[in-house]
């Protein structure tokens, strides 16, 4: 179930603090996707709260984050649909949410169904295999992992506005 109810979108708080798993992959998103400032993030947020405040710490002041709560696997094509309603320029999977997480089913379906328009990013390797450009993290030991064909296909993206097929 996707609730809009709890769609947020907030400035970034200033960093505070240091947030091990999402501090790399917010610079690497950064240096490679210049001018995006718009984060989303997918999540059941009864889990994820944590990461999500994690997240939102490490991204520089002038970013905002969405953030859907999604709850149940039959919902993925509305929170797609939400994301790319709100402008979603990046989207970052958390590493540890109990559905859209790097190597889940629901996780690939996601960024497939966003297409080249909405890069997606990780800490993980295995958010490599759902689709994402890059992942780099604690669980990469800060190594930045590429992929290269979703990387040329997200350059190649135009600026309009991103459809969920």
């Amino acid at each position: 179930m996707v609730r809009p109810a709890i769609l947020f979108a907030l400035p970034s708080l200033a960093l505070t603090l240091a947030a091990e798993d999402f501090g790399p992959v917010a610079q690497a998103a950064q240096r490679i996707f210049k001018g995006r400032t718009h984060f989303g993030v997918v999540c059941d947020s009864r889990f994820s709260r944590q990461a999500v405040a994690d997240l939102q710490r490490s991204l520089p002041d002038e970013s905002v984050l969405t953030v859907v709560d999604y709850r149940a696997p039959t919902s993925i094509g509305a929170a797609a649909a939400v994301i790319a309603q709100r402008g979603v320029e990046v989207l970052v999977l958390l590493p540890h949410d109990p559905l859209i997480r790097g190597g889940s089913a629901e996780a690939g379906e996601l960024i497939r169904q966003l297409g080249s328009r909405i890069p997606a990013v990780g800490t993980t390797a295995a958010a490599l295999t759902s689709g994402c450009a890059f992942a780099v993290g604690t669980a990469t030991r800060g190594e930045l992992r590429m992929n290269p064909g979703v990387l040329e296909r997200a350059a190649r993206a135009t600026d309009a506005p991103a459809r969920p097929r």
